[in-house]
């Protein structure tokens, strides 16, 4: 447990990737849409879908963090397992406490009107209904698949290197082609929308669930076998 927790502290002694620059970025374009706002004027309501930037970031972490950690990892006599215990521990504290941080910013939201010109940013309509628990779980379920989903990606190339890389993302482009070529040519792109409609927020984050759980276990295998 010891050597799971050091992994953790080495991910959060490079506080400025994983605490600081998330919220530096999210505030920076927080800031623009409400000088935006503020120059367009008007009364209603305005969703701008701003905190997206904070969920592609926790993507784009997810997936430096390997590079970044692994072999000076097992350079210190880290094991694998603990390695990737450590790594996951980081996920879900920083995904945790970023969801924590997201309800509040939303409650102040609310509370001032939309900072007082009407402007929605960190509550987004349908995934940020419902209780406040609801709201911090589903945040947390999905910003933890953000993480695992990079670094699942970046644990393709270190066990396969660039050229398995290369492969595998040809593989999905494939799979992606041939599933749209098949909605349109048999016309099922209308069933797809009524079922995707049909599936409630809470749904979603159970299917986020799931996939977390793949690529944990994706991903641990993979590194089990990586070479440093």
């Amino acid at each position: 447990m010891n050597r799971v927790a050091s992994v953790t502290k080495m991910h959060l002694r490079d506080k400025l990737s994983w605490i600081y620059m998330p919220w530096i970025i999210l505030l920076l374009n927080l800031i623009l849409h409400l000088t935006i706002r503020f120059s367009i004027g008007g009364k209603d309501g305005m969703y701008t879908g701003g905190i997206t930037s904070l969920y592609v970031y926790m993507l784009v972490i997810g997936m430096v963090a390997l590079p970044q950690t692994f072999v000076f990892a097992l350079g210190m006599g880290v094991r694998r397992t603990d390695y990737f215990a450590g790594t996951a521990m980081n996920f879900a504290l920083i995904s945790l406490s970023t969801s924590i941080l997201i309800l509040l910013f939303s409650l102040l939201e609310g509370w001032s009107g939309g900072w007082g010109v009407g402007l929605h940013f960190f509550r987004m309509p349908y995934w940020g209904d419902g209780t406040a628990i609801g709201q911090v779980t589903r945040n947390f379920v999905l910003l933890l698949h953000l993480f695992f989903l990079g670094f699942a990606i970046s644990s393709v190339q270190r066990r396969y290197g660039w050229f398995g890389m290369i492969v595998f993302l040809g593989v999905i482009s494939a799979v992606v082609t041939v599933l749209v070529i098949s909605l349109g040519y048999y016309q099922w792109w209308g069933i797809l929308f009524q079922w995707i409609a049909g599936i409630t927020v809470s749904e979603w984050a159970g299917w986020l669930f799931a996939l977390i759980v793949v690529y944990a276990l994706a991903s641990y295998a993979m590194l089990r076998k990586a070479t440093v």
